[in-house]
């Protein structure tokens, strides 16, 4: 069993499988990874990019592989000492006809045996029958959908169903007898089999029976059905006549198909009808993505078995958890899974099999110590990192500097709260109206709030949450009272803003806050509970949808900071310390969590980000530039009825993104080895993603209603401004420009990869970052990887290495430095980094963490820390927002010239030590008088971070 120490993450799809999986393991091994990180593999919809549209969750996807070529992984890895880590999607399933499971719930409905496994809203319990479920898949209002005749009644594999282009929709069997009714009358041998569907029990009612029989009764009569259609033309050209009866140009054609519909367990319905009237839970406001009610231990135990299986058998060694957040429960959802692991693999540690969770953390917000995980995936790790590399004076000039360009006075706060709000008015409010109508049934009387003011409160609270959602069950005695906290100050704060009646929101805290009066029936306390629980289930979309996919695209002064779990107003000041304080916490309580810089989720990938911090060491540059580019590109701009197109805002976003992804050198130096900046792969990367980023926003355009003449005016803004025959002056300033920052961007990212390959923690590798890469939120960070290339370079680095002796290896490191736009330099930390950690796994793996400062003129632009266990102990190293120190932003920042004088002071325990450099094989000795030191001329001799092991 492999005990992980480093992952790598790698995106599956059909072009590449399980097998391609495989051959990358003795690269992954001698690069130093412990286990592979796997995307979902279980069956998911057909063609997709990504795998977490799970359409069986006991199968694996096909288009990935078969369950030998996952063994053949299995024993690969193994035979190489390392492991698997296997991406789960416990939240939520993909609708359609390819998932069984749902078909038969829009089969049989409420009496499906499937019915509770899916987060539909069937209505008040004590309802005469249940709601239908809404089902936004039609391009068009259902009455011109049946005009053109795009709806139309089908036999096809046995069984009548509703098809609507490549859509399927089953009917009810019990429905099936007024569709053979249609076609006069029946033949004999059918009119047995048509009496046993019209005895069938109804889906609701006092005549309903248990899921499991009625679907066996209607099974048995339509597997008769189809056998006397097979055998008998009679019995199939009825089955003809019956079927165009249904067709619009019969008379009366129309209004059977309508009346069919109509007694169907779901409703056919306009896509955009769905923030509105949707009644089943989405994963965010996808509605092909159901949300799954993971509580009932059943769902647990069927969706997991397979998985759970390959975890027993030793082919998956950890699993990390997609959307913690979705799930009702989060911390009863990991202790079963914690505890089915366990029966399944036996008593092992979070080293041995780990399960991470995706936990979007606040600055202020831990994760819940009783929770049974190894870590979140490391956001928070990633943004305090990044704060690292920017400079607070810089950053501040340059958001007054945005303000004045973008003409905007809005802070950053007020945009995410604009931003919640809107998500809340328009693509979640039927999951606001779901929660108004529970909580109106809780507090409902003759002095009561109206349901509007209630749903004004509800959102006011969310609009005001300060963290992704809380986790209030005072049932169980894990109940937080910082979550009770939290809400509180939700409740004041809306409170403050006026936008609720005070009523409302006293009403909402006594629900929320569980303040019963005395006395109350338990099933009055369970109706409280359960709106609680659903108050904060929701929380979680509110903040991804309004904070991440809004208002990060809306205020836009340094898109670095705009990342995932990011505050991009959060206080520079003492970065260090921040992040000093972060590793010593995880170090002590999640020394196992996972470390993440680049993931298949980030806006942008690390190394875009490293190169846009360098904006804050330029800032004045950087508005010059700016306000130069926006003159000469004028003529480019277009209209938008009466708007200028780009808007300043948008033009800004897009003036960023282009000196964070602009090629090294002007031609590519990235994942995919791009041509030339002003290629048609470049320009169309950059029209999807400036796209992409205008509908999220939702300022001009959206995804709901595409602005179509915005779009194609700011396509045509890029294309123009990307053409060197209509853009040369600019063009020309702007690969300027980006010379000046791009090397001390590429710093950046080396000391941010030296930082997360050794702090406390599971570092991990997204797929291709072992070069530089420059790419942007999905589907962008998800192009083919150059897995040759990289291979090639690992060869060269490592025989190189190995060959030579200690000159000659920090001649290496000194090439490398002086030639960083190849990429190397940044394999070459790496594999060194892995190399030490599998060498010190326990230094790694459980040291302590001690932070170490810096004396000297550069001390601010040193970030380093020690790491012991018993007596074997190791220093990190880094330089940080060094454009300011090597000036012309070509120079290394590295020798005695940017050094000198500068040194770290190590505590009285060092005093003595002699450490071995990873990246150079130099023996660095420290300095006893006047106390222990370390020269950083010595230590950042040849490259610009260090991994020092002290020698034994």
């Amino acid at each position: 069993m492999a005990r992980v120490r480093a992952t790598y993450r790698i995106q599956l799809n059909s072009g590449f499988g399980l097998g391609r999986v495989r051959e990358l393991v003795p690269y992954l091994e001698q690069l130093g990874v412990s286990h592979i990180y796997l995307s979902p593999i279980l069956r998911a919809r057909a063609g997709s990019a990504h795998g977490y549209d799970v359409v069986d969750p006991n199968a694996l996807n096909p288009e990935l592989g078969t369950e030998a070529e996952l063994q053949e992984l299995a024993a690969t890895l193994e035979a190489a000492s390392m492991g698997a880590v296997l991406d789960i999607v416990p939240n939520h399933m993909a609708t359609g006809a390819e998932n069984a499971y749902w078909m038969d719930v829009l089969k049989h409905g409420r009496c499906s045996r499937y019915a509770d496994w899916f987060d539909i809203d069937w209505g008040p319990p004590r309802a005469r029958r249940p709601y239908r479920i809404f089902l936004p898949v039609l391009g068009d209002r259902l009455a011109r959908v049946l005009q053109r005749g795009e709806l139309e009644l089908a036999y096809r594999d046995g069984e009548f169903r509703l098809e609507y282009y490549d859509q399927i929709f089953p009917i009810d069997p019990a429905t099936v007898p007024a569709v053979l009714d249609a076609g006069g009358s029946a033949p004999a041998t059918l009119e047995e089999i048509v009496s046993a569907l019209r005895s069938l029990p109804p889906r609701h009612g006092p005549a309903a029976r248990d899921g499991a029989e009625r679907e066996a009764w209607a099974s048995a009569a339509l597997a008769e059905l189809a056998a006397h259609v097979a055998a008998s033309a009679a019995a199939a050209d009825h089955i003809e006549s019956a079927i165009a009866a249904f067709d619009l140009e019969v008379p009366g054609g129309a209004k059977r198909l309508r009346r069919l519909l109509a007694a169907q367990a779901y409703r056919l319905a306009y896509w955009r009808r769905a923030a509105r009237e949707i009644n089943y839970r989405r994963f965010f406001t996808i509605s092909h993505l159901v949300a799954l009610r993971m509580e009932h231990p059943a769902v647990f135990r069927t969706t997991h078995e397979r998985v759970l299986g390959w975890v027993e058998a030793g082919t998956i060694d950890g699993l990390r958890i997609d959307h913690v957040d979705g799930l009702l429960d989060p911390g009863e959802y990991l202790e079963r899974l914690r505890a089915a692991v366990t029966e399944r693999r036996g008593a092992t540690g979070d080293w041995e099999t780990p399960i991470f969770v995706e936990k979007i953390l606040a600055r202020d917000e831990r994760l819940p110590d009783e929770w049974p995980v190894a870590g979140t995936t490391g956001y928070a790790f990633l943004n305090e990192v990044e704060d690292l590399f920017i400079d607070p004076a810089g950053a501040e000039r340059i958001e007054a500097s945005y303000r004045t360009f973008a003409r905007r006075e809005i802070d950053f706060r007020a945009v995410a709260r604009r931003g919640k709000r809107l998500v809340l008015d328009r693509a979640l409010g039927a999951e606001v109206q779901r929660l108004t109508r529970h909580l109106h049934e809780i507090v409902s009387g003759a002095d009561g709030p109206a349901r509007r003011a209630l749903a004004e409160a509800i959102i006011e609270a969310m609009v005001c949450l300060s963290v992704y959602r809380t986790y209030m069950n005072p049932r169980r005695p894990d109940h937080r009272p910082s979550d009770r906290a939290r809400l509180v100050r939700a409740l004041e704060s809306a409170g403050q803003r006026g936008r609720a009646p005070v009523a409302a929101l006293d009403a909402l805290r006594r629900a929320l806050l569980l303040q019963e009066p005395a006395g109350q029936p338990e099933s009055e306390r369970a109706r409280r509970l359960a709106f609680t629980q659903r108050f904060q289930q929701t929380c979680g979309a509110v903040a991804a949808k309004g904070v991440e996919d809004t208002a990060f695209y809306v205020h836009v002064p340094l898109l670095s900071r705009n990342e995932v779990g990011g505050e991009p107003d959060a206080d520079l000041g003492d970065a260090v310390g921040t992040l000093h304080e972060a590793n010593r916490r995880r170090a002590m309580h999640w020394p196992a969590a996972m470390l993440g810089a680049s993931t298949h989720d980030t806006k942008r990938s690390a190394d875009v980000r490293a190169r846009i911090d360098v904006l804050s060491e330029v800032a004045d540059e950087w508005s010059d530039r700016v306000r130069c580019w926006h003159r000469w590109n004028r003529d480019h701009r277009g209209q938008s009825g009466q708007r200028a197109v780009p808007d300043r805002n948008t033009e800004y976003h897009y003036y960023q993104t282009l000196v964070g992804v602009w090629p090294l050198g002007g031609v590519g130096a990235d994942v995919n080895v791009e041509p030339v900046a002003g290629s048609d792969l470049f320009r169309q990367r950059l029209e999807s993603y400036m796209e992409k980023a205008v509908r999220e926003a939702k300022q001009h355009s959206n995804w709901i209603e595409p602005n179509v003449e915005f779009e194609d005016a700011l396509r045509r803004f890029v294309r123009l401004t990307l053409s060197p025959e209509t853009s040369g002056r600019f063009l020309a300033d702007l690969e300027g420009f980006v010379q000046r920052v791009a090397r001390p961007g590429l710093w950046n990212s080396l000391a941010r990869t030296a930082v997360q390959l050794t702090a406390p923690g599971t570092p991990d590798c997204y797929q291709g970052d072992e070069l530089w890469n420059f790419s942007l939120v999905d589907p962008d960070n998800r192009r083919p990887v150059d897995f040759e290339r990289r291979r090639q370079a690992l060869t060269g680095l490592a025989e190189a290495w190995s060959t030579g002796t200690e000159p000659d290896r920090r001649e290496l490191a000194r090439r490398l430095a002086e030639h960083p736009e190849d990429g190397r330099i940044k394999m070459f930390v790496i594999w060194r980094a892995l190399q030490t950690r599998r060498s010190e796994p326990d230094l790694f793996g459980g040291g302590d963490y001690e932070p170490i400062y810096a004396t000297g003129p550069a001390a601010d632009h040193v970030f380093a820390f020690a790491r012991r266990h018993r007596d074997r102990r190791a220093l990190t190293v880094v330089p940080r927002r060094v454009a300011s120190l090597v000036g012309d932003g070509a120079t290394a920042p590295t020798g005695p010239g940017i050094w000198r004088e500068t040194e770290l002071k190590l505590p009285v325990s060092l005093s003595g030590v002699t450490w071995k450099h990873a990246f150079t094989d130099a023996t660095v000795s420290t300095l006893a008088a006047p106390s222990p030191h370390l020269p950083l001329a010595d230590v950042f001799s040849e490259l610009p971070a260090a991994i020092l092991l002290a020698a034994e």
